[in-house]
Protein backbone atom coordinates (compact mmCIF):
# COMPACT_ATOMS: atom_id res chain seq x y z
CA UNK A 1 0.00 0.00 0.00
CA UNK A 2 3.12 2.68 1.02
CA UNK A 3 4.00 1.45 -2.07
CA UNK A 4 0.99 2.50 -4.10
CA UNK A 5 0.99 5.93 -2.14
CA UNK A 6 4.65 6.69 -3.11
CA UNK A 7 4.54 6.09 -6.77
CA UNK A 8 0.74 7.54 -7.01
CA UNK A 9 2.67 11.02 -5.39
CA UNK A 10 5.44 10.75 -7.48
CA UNK A 11 3.06 10.26 -10.61
CA UNK A 12 1.37 13.95 -9.44
CA UNK A 13 4.74 15.47 -9.56
CA UNK A 14 5.28 14.92 -13.13
CA UNK A 15 2.39 18.21 -13.75
CA UNK A 16 4.58 20.13 -11.24
CA UNK A 17 8.18 19.08 -13.55
CA UNK A 18 6.64 20.28 -16.32
CA UNK A 19 4.99 22.93 -14.51
CA UNK A 20 8.09 24.19 -13.24
CA UNK A 21 10.15 24.45 -16.77
CA UNK A 22 7.17 26.05 -18.36
CA UNK A 23 6.93 28.98 -15.66
CA UNK A 24 10.58 29.48 -14.93
CA UNK A 25 10.68 28.08 -11.16
CA UNK A 26 14.09 28.67 -9.98
CA UNK A 27 16.49 25.97 -9.08
CA UNK A 28 15.88 26.81 -4.96
CA UNK A 29 12.35 26.82 -5.18
CA UNK A 30 12.63 23.16 -6.90
CA UNK A 31 14.47 22.23 -4.09
CA UNK A 32 11.95 23.28 -1.59
CA UNK A 33 9.52 21.62 -3.50
CA UNK A 34 11.28 17.92 -3.49
CA UNK A 35 11.88 19.06 0.33
CA UNK A 36 8.29 18.90 0.77
CA UNK A 37 7.97 15.41 -0.85
CA UNK A 38 10.55 13.84 1.31
CA UNK A 39 8.25 15.59 4.00
CA UNK A 40 4.92 14.07 3.10
CA UNK A 41 6.96 10.53 2.12
CA UNK A 42 7.85 11.17 5.93
CA UNK A 43 4.36 11.41 7.14
CA UNK A 44 3.03 8.51 5.23
CA UNK A 45 5.45 6.11 6.62
CA UNK A 46 3.53 7.46 10.04
CA UNK A 47 0.27 5.73 8.74
CA UNK A 48 -0.31 1.96 9.87
CA UNK A 49 -1.24 0.20 7.00
CA UNK A 50 -1.95 -3.38 8.15
CA UNK A 51 -4.59 -1.00 10.19
CA UNK A 52 -5.79 1.29 6.73
CA UNK A 53 -6.31 -2.00 5.44
CA UNK A 54 -8.46 -3.41 8.38
CA UNK A 55 -10.73 -0.21 8.25
CA UNK A 56 -10.95 -0.47 4.67
CA UNK A 57 -12.12 -4.24 5.02
CA UNK A 58 -14.37 -2.86 7.92
CA UNK A 59 -15.73 -0.15 5.73
CA UNK A 60 -17.03 -2.53 2.86
CA UNK A 61 -18.44 -4.66 5.96
CA UNK A 62 -20.67 -1.50 6.82
CA UNK A 63 -21.68 -0.46 3.76
CA UNK A 64 -23.18 -4.06 2.97
CA UNK A 65 -24.93 -3.58 6.61
CA UNK A 66 -25.93 -0.35 5.38
CA UNK A 67 -27.51 -1.09 2.47
CA UNK A 68 -29.05 -4.22 3.90
CA UNK A 69 -30.66 -1.70 6.47
CA UNK A 70 -32.22 0.56 3.66
CA UNK A 71 -33.66 -2.12 1.58
CA UNK A 72 -35.21 -3.70 4.20
CA UNK A 73 -36.94 -0.23 5.17
CA UNK A 74 -34.65 -0.39 8.86
CA UNK A 75 -33.80 3.34 7.85
CA UNK A 76 -33.15 4.93 11.19
CA UNK A 77 -30.99 1.24 11.82
CA UNK A 78 -28.95 2.29 9.01
CA UNK A 79 -28.53 5.76 10.00
CA UNK A 80 -27.33 4.73 13.30
CA UNK A 81 -24.67 2.33 11.76
CA UNK A 82 -23.53 4.80 9.76
CA UNK A 83 -22.97 7.83 12.02
CA UNK A 84 -21.35 5.43 14.38
CA UNK A 85 -18.58 4.22 11.79
CA UNK A 86 -18.37 7.93 10.64
CA UNK A 87 -17.67 8.90 14.20
CA UNK A 88 -15.41 5.66 14.58
CA UNK A 89 -13.49 7.19 11.19
CA UNK A 90 -13.44 10.59 12.01
CA UNK A 91 -11.51 9.69 15.60
CA UNK A 92 -9.21 6.97 13.80
CA UNK A 93 -5.45 8.34 14.26
CA UNK A 94 -4.19 6.89 10.72
CA UNK A 95 -7.31 8.17 9.12
CA UNK A 96 -5.89 11.88 10.67
CA UNK A 97 -2.60 11.12 9.44
CA UNK A 98 -3.43 10.02 5.85
CA UNK A 99 -5.15 13.76 5.78
CA UNK A 100 -2.36 15.96 7.40
CA UNK A 101 -0.50 14.26 4.63
CA UNK A 102 -2.91 14.75 2.17
CA UNK A 103 -2.70 18.43 3.12
CA UNK A 104 0.70 18.67 2.51
CA UNK A 105 0.37 16.90 -0.54
CA UNK A 106 -1.93 19.89 -1.84
CA UNK A 107 0.08 22.79 -0.48
CA UNK A 108 2.79 20.70 -3.45
CA UNK A 109 0.49 21.25 -6.16
CA UNK A 110 0.38 24.41 -8.12
CA UNK A 111 -2.58 26.42 -8.56
CA UNK A 112 -3.94 25.05 -11.84
CA UNK A 113 -6.87 27.13 -13.31
CA UNK A 114 -8.62 24.85 -15.64
CA UNK A 115 -12.06 24.46 -15.28
CA UNK A 116 -13.65 21.41 -14.55
CA UNK A 117 -16.72 21.76 -15.92
CA UNK A 118 -18.95 23.72 -19.13
CA UNK A 119 -20.90 25.05 -16.31
CA UNK A 120 -17.77 26.29 -14.04
CA UNK A 121 -16.37 28.11 -17.14
CA UNK A 122 -19.63 30.21 -17.70
CA UNK A 123 -18.54 32.31 -14.96
CA UNK A 124 -15.38 33.21 -16.83
CA UNK A 125 -13.35 32.43 -19.69
CA UNK A 126 -9.92 30.34 -19.93
CA UNK A 127 -8.43 33.22 -21.84
CA UNK A 128 -9.40 35.29 -19.18
CA UNK A 129 -6.63 33.48 -16.54
CA UNK A 130 -3.76 34.28 -19.17
CA UNK A 131 -5.30 38.05 -20.18
CA UNK A 132 -3.62 38.77 -16.57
Amino acid sequence: MKKQLTALFILALIPVAGYTQQTGVSPEHMQQLMQQARQMQACMTRIDQNALAALGQRAQTVEAEIKSLCQSGRLDEAMDVAVTFGQEMANDENIRIARECGEMAQQMLPDFKFPTSKAEAKSSHICDVYAQ
